[in-house]
């Protein structure tokens, strides 16, 4: 993992590079059928089961891979990475997940995209930061907008979905974009970064 030392906390959620010890909470994370229409990679909601994927994670070096922790409880709710992390281009892909549906709520979501996202262009001083989702995931379109992503391409029939083709949607945020729109993020969340 490019740092096993990242540990951030808001109002809502902290975040903390992941470790072999989450694999007891992720395992028992409920299997909700709803999930998979998500994800362009189905097998993901699988994999993060697994210890071996948690293990690989960790020594993935273009990678940072954090537990999504909320503060009320202390229980690990999701995953938030950036893989494919590339210094000498300065961009990542992104990605989050909250495995229960009651926190799929914008304060959960939002803080944490919020940390990791800051985290790429003010520590890893990234330029880009891209993801893909499918075109059916409506409420996660809506979010990346939210964070100030733009749609920039559609990969028609891209991915094999419940046997039909669906649309893969690629969206990204540069640094000067996140710049401006982070200040409104962190004005909704009252929650300061610790990485500008």
């Amino acid at each position: 993992m490019i740092n096993n030392s990242v540990l951030c906390g808001g109002n809502f959620v902290s975040v903390r590079a992941l470790s072999m010890g989450d694999y007891d909470s992720i395992k028992n994370w409920e299997d909700d059928e709803n999930n998979f229409n998500y994800f362009p990679n189905t097998n993901f909601l699988y994999d993060i089961k697994n210890p071996s994927w948690i293990k690989s994670r960790i020594d993935d070096d273009k990678g940072l891979y954090l537990s999504i922790i909320e503060n009320e409880s202390n229980n690990i709710i999701g995953i938030t990475l950036l893989e494919n992390i590339d210094i000498n281009n300065r961009n990542a892909c992104w990605g989050i997940y909250i495995s229960d549906e009651k926190y799929r709520k914008i304060n959960y979501t939002l803080e944490s995209a919020f940390f990791i996202i800051d985290y790429a262009f003010f520590k890893l001083k990234l330029n880009k930061v891209y993801n893909n989702t499918l075109a059916t995931n409506s409420r996660g379109r809506k979010f990346h907008k939210r964070l100030g992503f733009s749609e920039e391409a559609v990969f028609n029939n891209q991915i094999l979905v419940d046997g039909y083709y669906a649309d893969l949607i690629w969206s990204s945020i540069n640094f000067k974009e996140w710049e401006i729109k982070r200040v409104d993020i962190e004005n909704n969340l009252t929650t300061e970064s610790p990485f500008k």
